[in-house]
């Protein structure tokens, strides 16, 4: 009688192969807990790129018993399916306001205090400012909350030469219910450096520079400069106003992408009370009147994707290849981010509080076809979807 053969008698060799058909690092985590023997061949099979996962948080925070795990709903892009991921205990109820590559996920666990920046892979945490200086300096300290945040590089010890750029709202009540201001801050710092007005939606950090994008789609350039003897809170920061030429379509979300080395304008078309129904996206370029001897920048319109998949979000938007993953299609991949001019309900839970989660999907070109992930989700009361970055 022949012996019975187990999974585990597959050599790694084989495993590995085997392990190359599995694009989605969550289904390499389960084949690798299958035995030792394919814990070596996953291994011997590098994980390949992966694309962003969309955290899509539930309908309320449970309170958890002692001893239990908390989950989190991510929805896969490359596998089509959502997994169950075990989250630090501690996050339920936070808002999260943003992500950064390596795992980072930008959250305030007071809704509009309390923010912080924690790594789901190794459980590091990080503090972020609640508070900001005035012109006044220190003296002059104004509570802000934090609609979105980035930063210049990979927030690993020493922090000296990360800085984090901000969009946000202030507190005061003479500033409240004013246009959004922006902030900049050394990394170990609790108050964040000087506010500045500027009716700001999105941010990005591109050529060493940190980039803001206003409602118009202008953008204000902002290099922050480094003194070493200078106090954490001190941040030297030039600035440079580039105003856009031309008419852009004004209504609906813009996004800031780089991709292929250039800085694109991802505008969201979403008319009010409405689902997004399109996006247009736009380049930088440089165009001279013929009476005029001084070149313009202009936002110009793309014809077409030309094979990239463009996730935006606030503050963390990438581009991606789609030739770089087999059964995927180029398109505009978004998020339910419609909280992001809704600071009462944010601080003070007027509504009640009800994050929208419904409104994320794939626009893949025209004609404008888009398909919708979770069209029944109800709303949150403590967070927005958000991507995590692996």
């Amino acid at each position: 009688m022949a012996a019975r053969r187990s999974w585990a008698d597959l050599p790694p060799d084989l495993v590995a192969e085997i392990a190359r058909c599995l694009p989605c690092v969550a289904d390499r985590v389960r084949a690798a807990r299958a035995c030792r023997t394919w814990l070596e061949g996953v291994l011997m099979d590098p994980c390949p790129l992966q694309l962003p996962w969309l955290l899509l948080p539930y309908q309320s925070a449970a309170a958890l018993p002692p001893g239990a795990t908390r989950t989190a709903s991510f929805f896969c892009v490359l596998c089509d399916r959502t997994h169950r991921v075990a989250v630090p205990n501690h996050t339920g109820g936070a808002r999260f306001f943003g992500a950064y590559p390596g795992g980072w996920l930008f959250l305030a666990y007071g809704q509009s205090c309390g923010h912080g920046l924690i790594n789901l892979r190794t459980r590091e945490g990080l503090d972020l400012p609640d508070e900001a200086i005035g012109w006044g300096g220190l003296a002059s300290r104004h509570p802000i909350f934090i609609r979105v945040a980035t930063l210049s590089a990979p927030p690993a010890a020493p922090l000296e030469g990360c800085v984090a750029a901000a969009i946000v709202t202030d507190l005061t009540p003479r500033h409240f219910l004013g246009p959004p201001r922006i902030t900049l801050w050394r990394m170990g710092s609790r108050l964040a450096s000087f506010l500045f007005q500027f009716d700001a939606e999105d941010v990005i950090y591109h050529d060493g520079a940190f980039h803001f994008l206003s409602d118009e789609g202008d953008l204000l350039v902002c290099w922050p400069e480094f003194q070493d003897e200078a106090p954490l809170e001190r941040l030297q920061v030039r600035q440079e106003i580039r105003s856009m030429q031309g008419y852009v379509l004004n209504n609906g979300a813009r996004y800031l992408v780089e991709s292929r080395g250039e800085l694109l304008m991802v505008l969201r078309v979403q008319p009010p009370e409405e689902v997004t129904s399109q996006f247009r996206v736009f380049r930088i370029m440089q165009e001279q009147a013929p009476d005029d001897d001084q070149a313009h920048d202009v936002w110009t319109e793309l014809p077409a994707l030309d094979g990239r998949m463009l996730f935006v979000g606030r503050g963390c938007s990438r581009s991606f290849e789609a030739a770089q993953f087999p059964g995927t299609q180029e398109g505009v991949y978004f998020l339910d981010d419609g909280s992001f001019h809704a600071a009462p309900m944010i601080c003070y839970g007027y509504g009640p509080r009800q994050y929208g989660c419904c409104n994320n999907g794939v626009w893949s070109g025209p004609p404008d076809h888009v398909r919708n992930w979770f069209p029944g989700q109800r709303p949150s009361t403590y967070s927005s979807p958000v991507w995590f970055l692996h």
